[in-house]
């Protein structure tokens, strides 16, 4: 294929779909076997990355018996014989979520565990660092919920709600035998709920009178103040309300048994711990049962769940149906079933505690479970539980549980579904979010990480954004929370794909679609806000938008879903299936119609890779066949292209064999210019002595030729400059391409990451110059840059002006050293490195008039004070008045700024500086350089923000595209200005005072970074 740009080889051969991920800072991982080879596409050869997964870690979510391991269940499990860990999956986070600034890695094994993964940029390391363990974190969840179980005290029972405070509870056997030869006998068990349980955070129950009718409301304890609480009712029609924790006396509208009827039980405190627990067993369990009697009198006073609560009543008697129960407030009984009945908890106002009897049917004399109370070493698992079965032998002689016995026993199917819940097969990260409300010290700025799993459940983590970045240490300080867990699926949850859905409100709205081993397809529309709305975790965090995208139970292999810049009430879904087949289904949010716009089965073998490209346009698929190809949507048809024919010629270092046999993802650049795919190489095929080694290799792939519909955008040029082995027409192609792209990162919000543009114009460069100039100059016009005047730079956003430092540097005077740029003479370079430096002076003035005006509306106290917050701080300002009285060309409204700042009361620094090395003075002569004036004088950096020299003895900061050093991070402003304000004093925003929370190179915008060396990894934005 003419359109193959060059690749690199790999160690290890992929095995499973999307394989091959992309990220916004320009790094490539690949999920290769055992390992996930992190590499720089400009460099593919180069140093690279390495994650080396760890061996699969064991849960203790209990033990089961010897007989149990030929279940059906657990079949899959007891024969597994491969213990070789494999990457199943991989995402990469948005840009700004590492410590430096970088992006984050989540890696998901086939063995279950998933971890996030950081680059070592403090280490001089290649093997990439840990940061954060979601299967850890998801266990411990898990564990203290008892496993979403239903009940709690045998092997059987658990519940969502009590789990917590079950852990430390007395349980008191009480059995009442009254034969020795019968079917099944009732036995008692009482559970005690000390009021010590009751804590922020935790399930209670509220009593409450409705005329005569007492009932118990669950909600969650907020806070407490004194001898109050403050009570969230799960009832929609409840309202946040104040208990009183005393107890206090209610007197029933019911005739109550006259056992009961004393003065201290009708005194007791109106909120309780939560205690769904002791539902009285199946009513078929009582026939022909010894004992019934004696624990369930008529007249017994029980509680009945109805209506999402507990109410208050007596036993009448037995019938075919149920059980009949006179419920408080009601003339006539009534017949409920007896897995929704218990008998009424007791109040202890001498131990302050809630005491539960509960009942039981032992079925010819079965091992009883006792609970036991383990103290743990970790402090989150302190309210845990564990129940271990044994003997009524040794019971007798039971004095401590030894360690290794601590487990407790459970069912085949009990093992199975919480394995299952453990076993996490895929991760994916949202697009980057921001709170509609924060506050000012902390982030604002978040993403969120889908993990779905074998259980068909799919959790969702909240990864906040650093407060700030720093390149000093690699420590992972960002808040992370557990925010959402639902059932999405039924079966396997195979892949998952997210889209930001353009919303006509502040509060961003978010799509998650998510693919199963069943075949079935789900799109969820989700709130971002009301992920964070609730303390707890949120158990229905999505809405169930379009379900059921069935094709013969085909499982699904990958997910692409997209929502097009240009139609933003439009979602393409892009599904491929195991079968080889794919589909492109098209969602308009508008009149809520969801159809299938093409499905094809061009491929043999499973589908392992979809992406979109150029906003919808374009769709590459491969699959296990081998087999690479696009698809250009138009309208509602999906047709097959073919991929450029002719591309610019660069030379590859790379010696990839052509033995390649399978495909397992594609990946597309940030600018859409380039594309990567992850092949596996058929090991017959390959040369045993020179390569062996070589298992698989990422190849890479030109797109910015693909063929367009003329009809829909322009119609072809006839003064295109003329390229031996491009016809015209390609030439169009690849013009209108890169200029898509180039308006793409005129985008604030969008990282500068346009290293295959620049690939694409130097490659060009080298076969015609006149051709990249001719595409330069169609977009200088179309950002008004055509006449380069200071005055119409003025007018020119900061975005537009970076993109303009980078493509004069690194395309048009790429041949120029960096020092050189602009103080070169040769008469060719006249026009571009005049406008590179009207370009950098206008930022500059910028950058400085930002500071002024900073400094003048704070005090030096308020700016001292704001500045450990990640705001401005006086640095430099001595050495930007200098730069201003040396500059004649400053505005004046910059002049009049500088004048004001000198007749503040402040102590600004005017200190001579001195040289880092000798001592000696050294004189403000240059924004960029000094020179101390010693005999033998040494050459210093200033910071490219505030002026100053910079520190010899810190990590600083480093712009690859201008080569700059910076050691304080330029305001947050700069980077969002259209153009000059004509006012800077005026100006009333508040964010004029940030910091920029991401390293930003304030001349080339780009992300900055902590130069490494030459033999470790490192990312390439230009």
């Amino acid at each position: 294929m003419s359109s193959r740009l060059g690749g690199a080889a790999l160690v290890a051969s992929p095995s499973y779909p999307n394989s091959v991920a992309w990220s916004d800072e320009n790094l490539i991982a690949v999920a290769s076997g055992h390992l996930v080879t992190i590499l720089n596409p400009a460099m593919p050869v180069a140093p690279r990355g390495f994650i080396t997964v760890p061996a699969k870690k064991l849960f203790p979510i209990g033990v089961i018996e010897r007989k149990d391991l030929l279940s059906d269940c657990l079949l899959p499990t007891s024969l597994s014989r491969d213990f070789r860990p494999c990457v199943r999956s991989i995402s990469w986070s948005p840009i700004g979520f590492a410590p430096n600034s970088g992006c984050l890695l989540a890696v998901c094994t086939a063995e279950g565990c998933a971890k996030l993964y950081c680059s070592p940029f403090c280490e001089f390391s290649a093997e990439w660092l840990e940061v954060m363990d979601i299967s850890d974190i998801l266990y411990d969840y898990l564990a203290n919920i008892n496993f979403m179980e239903p009940d709690i005290l045998t092997s059987e029972i658990s519940d969502d709600r009590g789990i917590q405070d079950l852990g430390h509870s007395v349980l008191r056997k009480e059995h009442k035998r009254n034969g020795r030869d019968v079917g099944s006998t009732a036995s008692t068990e009482v559970a005690t709920f000390p009021s010590s349980f009751l804590r922020e955070g935790s399930s209670v129950e509220v009593f409450k009178m409705y005329g005569s009718q007492r009932v118990w409301i669950i909600g969650v304890l907020e806070r407490f103040n004194g001898a109050r609480a403050l009570v969230r009712f799960q009832e929609t029609a409840q309202h946040d309300e104040w208990v009183e924790m005393n107890e206090c006396n209610e007197i029933s509208g019911t005739v109550l048994p006259s056992d009961t009827m004393d003065e201290q039980a009708n005194r007791f405190p109106k909120i309780r711990p939560s205690m769904n627990v002791g539902n009285l067993p199946d009513q078929k369990l009582w026939a022909n049962c010894n004992g019934v009697g004696e624990i369930l009198k008529i007249g017994q006073a029980v509680e009945a769940w109805t209506n999402d609560r507990w109410q208050e009543g007596e036993f009448v008697g037995f019938s075919k149906g149920g059980l009949q129960v006179k419920l408080s407030g009601d003339i006539a009984f009534v017949t409920l079933d007896a897995s929704s009945v218990r008998l009424a908890p007791l109040w202890n106002g001498e131990h302050k505690s809630w005491q539960l009897t509960i009942v039981k049917i032992e079925m010819d004399y079965p091992k009883l479970p006792t609970v036991v109370d383990l103290k743990s070493d970790r402090p989150k698992e302190d309210n845990r539980h564990e129940i271990v079965c044994i003997t009524k032998s040794e019971r007798k002689t039971l004095k401590k549980i030894p360690e290794e016995h601590s487990l407790s026993l459970v069912t085949a199917n009990k093992y199975t579904s919480r394995s299952a819940m453990l076993s996490l097969l895929v991760v994916s990260w949202s697009p980057v979010l921001f709170l509609s409300s924060g506050n000012g010290n902390s982030s604002n700025c978040y993403s969120l990480l889908a993990v779905g799993g074998k259980s068909g459940q799919v959790s969702v983590w909240k990864i906040c954004e650093p407060e700030c970045h720093t390149i000093e240490n690699a420590r992972f300080s960002s808040k992370s929370m557990l925010v959402g867990l639902f059932r999405a699926h039924d079966a396997w949850i195979t892949t998952i794909s997210w889209a930001l859905l353009a919303s006509d409100t502040s509060v961003p709205q978010l799509l998650l679609g998510t693919g199963c081993s069943d075949g079935s397809v789900k799109i969820w529309l989700g709130c971002s806000d009301g992920l964070l709305s609730s303390p707890e975790v949120n158990l229905a965090p999505f809405a169930l938008l379009k379900e059921g995208i069935l094709v013969d139970c085909v499982p699904v292999s990958v997910l692409s879903l997209i929502v097009p810049a240009q139609f933003p009430h439009k979602v393409l879904l892009a599904i491929g299936r195991g079968s080889g087949s794919f589909e492109v289904w098209l969602y308009d949010i508008k009149n809520s119609n969801f159809h299938k716009v093409d499905s094809n089965d061009v491929h043999d073998l499973v589908v392992t890779g979809l992406a979109w490209a150029f906003d919808g346009r374009y769709l590459y698929s491969c699959s296990q066949d081998n087999c690479l190809r696009c698809w250009l949507l138009n309208g509602d048809s999906l047709s097959e292209v073919p991929f450029p024919s002719t591309a610019p010629c660069l030379k590859s270092s790379t010696d990839i064999p052509n033995v390649s046999d399978s495909c397992f993802g594609v990946a597309v650049s940030p600018g859409n210019l380039v594309l990567a795919v992850a092949r596996s190489f058929d090991a017959e095929l390959l040369n045993p002595m020179y390569q062996a080694r070589k298992k698989a290799a990422v190849e890479f792939y030109w797109t910015g030729g693909q063929q367009l519909d003329i009809s829909l955008h322009r119609q072809l040029d006839t003064d295109i400059q003329s390229i031996p082995g491009f016809s015209e027409k390609e030439l169009s192609y690849w013009e209108s391409n890169i200029l898509w792209s180039l308006n793409q990162f005129e985008c604030p919000n969008k990282c500068l990451v346009v290293w295959d543009i620049i690939l694409t114009l130097s490659a060009f460069r080298q076969s015609n110059s006149t051709y990249v100039e001719q595409i330069l100059n169609k977009w200088l016009l179309g950002s008004h840059m055509g006449f380069y005047t200071k005055k119409n730079l003025s007018k020119i956003s900061s975005r537009k002006l970076h993109l303009l430092n980078i493509l004069c540097r690194r395309v048009v005077l790429s041949e120029l050293k960096s020092d050189n740029v602009i103080c070169e003479k040769e008469e060719k370079w006249t026009l571009w490195r005049e406008l590179l430096r009207s370009s950098e002076e206008e930022l500059r003035i910028r950058l400085v008039g930002l500071c002024f005006t900073a400094v003048n509306r704070l005090s030096y106290d308020s700016i001292e004070k704001s500045a450990q917050h990640g705001y401005f701080d006086s640095m430099g300002l001595a050495q930007m008045e200098q730069w201003v009285a040396l500059n004649n060309g400053a505005e004046d409204q910059l002049k009049l700024l500088a004048s004001e700042v000198r007749k503040l009361d402040m102590r600004v620094d005017y200190e001579e500086e001195r040289c880092s090395y000798c001592s000696a003075s050294v004189q403000f002569e240059s924004p960029e350089v000094a020179f101390c004036k010693a005999i033998q004088s040494h050459k210093l950096s200033r910071c490219a923000v505030s002026m100053k020299i910079c520190p010899t003895t810190t990590p600083l900061w480093f712009c690859i595209c201008c080569e700059r050093w910076v050691s304080k991070l330029a305001p947050k402003t700069l980077f969002e200005l259209h153009g000059y304000p004509s006012d800077l004093k005026s100006s009333t925003e508040s964010s004029i005072l940030e910091v920029s929370r991401k390293a930003l190179c304030p001349f080339c915008g780009i992300l900055l970074q902590r130069l490494q060396p030459d033999f470790l990894l490192s990312a390439s934005p230009v």
